[in-house]
C-alpha cells in the first residue's frame, strides 16, 4: 500500500505549481485568496478590481489564504491547488481506510487505486477548482452518517445465500458522534458550494436508510434527528446571513437565485441546458478506466445475489445512484458537479472486484491482476504524457500582464474595458478596474496623467472614434491563441 500511496502523490501533486493558472476559475480564487491576506478581510471573496465575487461561499478561498499565508503570504499556482490536490488525496485515503477498518484490504486497495486513477477525478483534483473538497466533505458526512447509524444496531437480515460481511454491533463507536461529525462535515460542505450540498448529502442518507432497513435492522436515533440539522445551521448560517446582510441582499439575489435557483430550473438565457441524462455518458466517459469493471462487476453482484449480503457495497451503490438522480433533476449541468459520486462508486467496485475475486480460481485472479497491472501502466504512461505535453498550455496572459505592467508599475490603475479576464487581472495584480460604458471610459480617461487600457481588438476602433477626452495608441496585442478558450486582447495607453 506504500507504493500505491506514493503513486497516488505523485499524481495528485506532480508539477503542481510549476504551471500557470488555466482556467477563471482558477484566477478567481487566487485573486479571492490573495485578497483575504492584503487586506485582512476575510469575510466577502473580493477580486482585485474591488468587486465582491457573489458567485460561492468562501470555504476554498479561506483554505487557499491559509495556504498561501504559510506561503510567506503569497497565493501562488501549487498554493491556490493546494487544497483541492490535498482533498482529492484525503478522499483516497478516506474509502480505504474505511473498508480496511473492516478488515477489508483487498476492497480497500481496489477502492482507493480506481478513485486515484479515475480520469477525470484526478484531473480536477489537480486544478483549484470546489468541486473536488466538496467531494470530500461529502464523504466524510455520509461515511460518519453511515457508520453512526449501523453502530445503532447491525443486524443482518439478508437471505443466506451468502455470508454476512457485516461486523458485529456496536463496534462503530457512540452513534451520536458520528452524527454530529457527519452534521459537521455538511456544514463545511455548504460554506464550499452553498445548498446544493445539502442537496447532495440528503438525498443520498435518505435513500440508503431506505435501502438498508430491507436487509439490516438500521435505524436514525431521534437525538441525531434533532441535533444534526442544528449543527449544520450552526457552522454555515452565521457566514449566510452576515455575507448578505453586509451586501444589501445582493448575495442572495446573485448567490441563491442567479448561480443556485436558475442553474438549476435552467431558467438563465446564459446558462445551456442538458438533457436529463446527459450524467450518464459522462460517467462512463469519465471514471475510466474502470467504468467497464464497474459496470460487469455491478451486473454481477445482482445476478449473484451479493448486493444482499454487503453493506459497503450498498452504501456505495445507492450514494452514487441518488447523487446522479438528484444532480440529473437540474437543467444546467457540468462534468465537475458528478465528483461527489466518485468515491461512493470507487467504494462499490472495491467491495465488487473482492467478492468477485473470492469467487473465482486461482488462475482467473491471476489474470484480474495482471488486467489491472497493465491498465494501471496505461494510465502513469496517459499521465506523463498529460503532464509534460497538455497540462502547460500558456494563454499569453502573464506577457501581456508583463508588458501592461512595464509601462504602468503598480500603484497605477489598469483599466480593463468590456472584458473580465481573471487571468489577466491575476497576473496583473491590484489595482484593476473592470468598465463596461463608454463614457466611464471617458471619464476616467480625462483625468490627469498616463492611463493604460486592456480591451478586446472589437473594440479599438470604436475607442478612436467615441473615446473624445484624450488620444490612445497600441501598445501590444496578444496574438489570438485560437479556439473559444480565451480572447485576444489589446493594451493601449494614453498618448497625449
Amino acid at each position: 500500500m506504500r507504493v500505491a500511496a506514493g503513486v497516488a502523490a505523485v499524481a495528485f501533486l506532480a508539477t503542481l505549481g510549476t504551471r500557470d493558472l488555466v482556467s477563471s476559475h482558477e484566477a478567481r480564487a487566487a485573486q479571492n485568496a490573495q485578497r483575504m491576506l492584503d487586506t485582512g478581510e476575510w469575510g466577502l471573496p473580493v477580486l482585485f478590481d474591488g468587486r465582491a465575487d457573489l458567485q460561492k461561499p468562501p470555504g476554498y478561498y479561506w483554505a487557499a489564504a491559509a495556504v498561501g499565508w504559510a506561503n510567506g503570504g503569497a497565493v501562488t499556482g501549487w498554493a491556490v491547488r493546494l487544497p483541492a490536490a490535498a482533498a482529492g488525496l484525503a478522499c483516497v485515503g478516506l474509502v480505504y481506510l474505511v473498508l480496511r477498518a473492516d478488515g477489508r484490504p483487498t476492497a480497500a486497495w481496489v477502492a482507493a487505486v480506481g478513485l486515484a486513477t479515475a480520469t477525470h477525478f484526478t484531473a480536477i483534483s489537480r486544478t483549484a477548482r470546489v468541486d473536488v473538497p466538496l467531494a470530500c466533505a461529502v464523504l466524510v458526512s455520509l461515511v460518519a452518517f453511515y457508520r453512526g447509524c449501523r453502530s445503532v444496531r447491525a443486524v443482518n437480515v439478508c437471505d443466506g445465500s451468502w455470508p454476512s460481511v457485516a461486523h458485529a454491533s456496536g463496534s462503530d463507536g457512540h452513534p451520536l458522534a458520528w452524527h454530529l461529525l457527519s452534521a459537521v462535515a455538511a456544514g463545511i460542505a455548504v460554506l464550499l458550494k452553498g445548498p446544493v450540498a445539502l442537496a447532495l448529502i440528503g438525498p443520498a442518507a435518505v435513500a440508503w436508510l431506505v435501502v438498508e432497513r430491507r436487509h439490516t435492522a438500521v435505524r436514525l436515533p431521534l437525538t441525531s434527528v434533532l441535533l444534526g440539522p442544528l449543527v449544520v445551521a450552526a457552522v454555515a448560517l452565521p457566514w449566510f446571513v452576515w455575507a448578505n446582510h453586509a451586501t444589501g441582499g445582493e448575495f442572495g439575489r446573485v448567490f441563491f437565485w442567479h448561480h443556485t435557483v436558475a442553474r438549476y430550473t435552467g431558467s438563465s438565457p446564459l446558462l445551456a441546458s442538458h438533457p436529463a441524462w446527459y450524467y450518464l455518458p459522462r460517467l462512463a466517459l469519465d471514471f475510466l478506466p474502470w467504468t467497464p469493471a464497474l459496470v460487469l462487476l455491478g451486473w454481477w453482484a445482482v445476478r449473484s445475489g451479493y448486493w444482499r449480503a454487503d453493506p459497503a457495497f450498498r452504501f456505495g451503490v445507492v450514494a452514487a445512484v441518488a447523487m446522479v438522480a438528484v444532480l440529473s433533476t437540474a437543467r444546467f449541468k457540468r462534468a465537475d458537479y458528478l465528483l461527489p459520486a466518485y468515491p461512493f462508486a470507487a467504494v462499490a467496485l472495491g467491495c465488487a472486484a473482492e467478492a468477485w475475486l473470492a469467487t473465482r480460481t486461482a488462475r482467473t485472479a491471476r489474470l484480474a491482476k495482471w488486467g489491472v497491472g497493465l491498465t494501471l501502466a496505461a494510465v502513469a504512461a496517459g499521465w506523463a504524457v498529460v503532464v509534460a505535453a497538455v497540462e502547460p498550455v500558456p494563454d499569453g496572459r502573464r506577457e501581456l500582464a508583463a508588458a501592461v505592467r512595464e509601462h504602468a508599475p503598480a500603484p497605477a490603475v489598469v483599466l480593463q474595458f468590456r472584458t473580465e479576464s481573471h487571468l489577466l487581472s491575476y497576473h496583473l495584480g491590484p489595482p484593476v478596474h473592470t468598465l463596461v460604458e463608454w463614457g466611464e471610459l471617458n471619464d476616467r480617461l480625462a483625468a490627469p496623467g498616463p492611463h493604460v487600457v486592456v480591451m478586446p481588438p472589437e473594440y479599438v476602433h470604436a475607442a478612436g472614434r467615441i473615446v473624445t477626452s484624450r488620444r490612445l495608441a497600441e501598445v501590444a496585442r496578444q496574438p489570438d491563441p485560437g479556439g473559444d478558450r480565451f480572447r485576444s486582447l489589446v493594451f493601449l495607453r494614453t498618448a497625449d
